[in-house]
């Protein structure tokens, strides 16, 4: 019930912006991560996405040593997207059959209100896991406050939820 009313309440609380992504000086009351992680059976992948607030991750991987990525900008570094991929590969990771899942950096987009990315990622999955260790641990570095919301589907249909924090990051899905 907690996790349903959070996501009522976050979805509805967007900021449009112009036609840029807009970092920086932005503030925002929140901090929340949402990941979506469907199994797809017939590819054996777990296709995932990550959205999260472009001026967050800059700070975390300013933090990380990765200054002046401008993220979503027309002068972007090229090194960016390999620096969220990294990020992200060492804060959301996925385990099956004991063995930490490795996965594919496939892109990223700005949101339609441009203040954060939809991040894609996919992992193989080895035959015969039942089971998926889940550790999602984004940005709880950088805010006591921050969220990380995971919805998990099998084909497309729910499985289950989770919301984790800096203090329960982790937990285990079975499909």
């Amino acid at each position: 019930m907690q996790l349903a009313a959070l996501f009522l309440l976050l979805t509805g609380c967007w900021v449009s912006g112009a036609g840029w992504v807009r970092t920086g000086d932005e503030v925002h009351d929140f901090h929340l991560s949402r990941s979506e992680i469907n199994y797809d059976t017939p590819s054996s992948t777990l296709q995932v996405t990550v959205h999260i607030f472009v001026d967050d991750l800059e700070k975390i991987l300013a933090k990380g040593g990765k200054k002046n990525l401008r993220l979503g900008r027309d002068n972007e570094a090229p090194e960016a997207d390999q620096a969220i991929a990294d990020y992200l590969s060492q804060h959301q990771v996925l385990s099956g059959g004991g063995k930490v899942l490795k996965p594919s950096f496939i892109g990223k987009e700005p949101s339609e209100d441009f203040i954060a990315f939809y991040c894609y990622m996919e992992y193989e999955v080895p035959a015969g896991i039942k089971e998926v260790s889940i550790k999602n641990n984004i940005l709880t570095e950088l805010y006591d406050d921050q969220k990380n919301m995971v919805q998990v589907t099998k084909n497309k249909k729910r499985v289950s939820s989770f919301l984790f924090d800096k203090e329960q990051y982790s937990d285990v899905v079975r499909f």
